[in-house]
């Protein structure tokens, strides 16, 4: 069903599994109206599943509906999953994607089929992931190793923002300004999202060097025993002295002192291109790979999803998976 925000944000704190593009930071450093939005429970009185969903409008393909991540109750039965799912085809959506961040599980994906959606004619979200067990004896490669040596030999310095100021937020996104122009991507950060995010689960790290510069920065989000990795953010002296491996050794360290499970890298995949290094970068923490539940489709007609998929893949030259 379709539930207004203040309803949908009030519930939200009830569910156990909440990916960090669901949580409420998250919707607020997006929203700027309610109006393409849309708020999704499957029920008030003991809601099991809920999501919000951006709403958009595709000349000559119709009305799209998309879901990025589904917050659950643990114990959350297949019927309940499929019912939430199939309750908004019914309303007037030509186009619903549902993308989920989740370690893939044979039942969600039971639960989604019989509610009638399938998978896209191409992906365009990678549907992998490096998870660490923070809880086993760290495994790190011998590059690894020797990169946080050298970081170390530099005397560089690990911190944790608990309180971050305006400043720290200013330097985080001076330093993703520096890794967006190096990789090529294509949206920006602001300090009214990040000084949002940091209200809620989500932490900020830094390395700074000998002078007291910070040169490296991350932020994490943590929820139900697992860690998601964000952001990241770093310059060309962290990459030169071993400062992109230091903050992250000593981030899975914090969180493993803390007593937390597992810590997941993000849509991270293995190919056969320049990617590749991104992957066996983060396989040297001693990770290991895993499926997310991932992409889903729905379709009013047939037609919108073969246009659709020339749309996003031929003619906005996404990358497909």
């Amino acid at each position: 069903m379709i539930v207004d925000k203040e309803v949908y944000l009030d519930n939200l704190k009830k569910m156990d599994i909440i990916p960090f593009l669901q949580t409420k930071e998250w919707l607020l450093g997006l929203i700027k109206d309610d109006v393409n939005f849309v708020f999704l429970m499957d029920s008030i009185d003991a809601p099991q599943i809920m999501s919000f969903g951006r709403i958009t409008n595709k000349r000559l393909l119709g009305r799209k509906l998309m879901i990025d991540g589904i917050c659950l109750k643990k114990g959350a039965k297949i019927s309940q999953i499929r019912d939430f799912f199939r309750s908004f085809m019914l309303e007037n959506f030509d186009i619903i994607e549902i993308s989920d961040i989740s370690q893939y599980n044979s039942d969600f994906e039971i639960a989604i089929r019989q509610a009638g959606y399938k998978r896209p004619l191409g992906l365009s979200l990678c549907p992998m992931s490096l998870i660490v067990d923070l809880q086993d004896d760290f495994s790190f490669h011998r590059n690894w190793r020797r990169a946080v040596k050298k970081s170390k030999d530099f005397e560089n310095v690990f911190c944790i923002e608990d309180n971050p100021k305006n400043s720290d937020i200013l330097d985080f996104i001076d330093l993703f300004g520096k890794l967006k122009r190096r990789k090529g991507l294509g949206f920006d950060l602001t300090i009214e999202q990040l000084s949002l995010l940091l209200k809620g689960n989500y932490k900020l790290f830094f390395i700074k060097n000998k002078e007291g510069k910070k040169i490296a920065g991350r932020i994490s989000y943590e929820n139900d025993n697992l860690v998601y990795d964000v952001y990241a953010a770093n310059s060309d002296e962290a990459i030169k002295t071993g400062a992109v491996y230091h903050i992250q050794e000593e981030i899975l360290n914090y969180y493993k002192n803390l007593g937390l499970r597992y810590f997941d890298y993000g849509r991270i995949s293995p190919s056969a291109d320049e990617m590749n290094n991104i992957y066996m970068s983060k396989s040297f923490s001693g990770g290991y790979p895993i499926a997310y539940n991932g992409q889903w489709c729905f379709y009013k007609h047939s037609i919108i999803e073969y246009l659709y998929s020339f749309y996003i893949f031929v003619k906005n030259k996404q990358h497909r998976y």
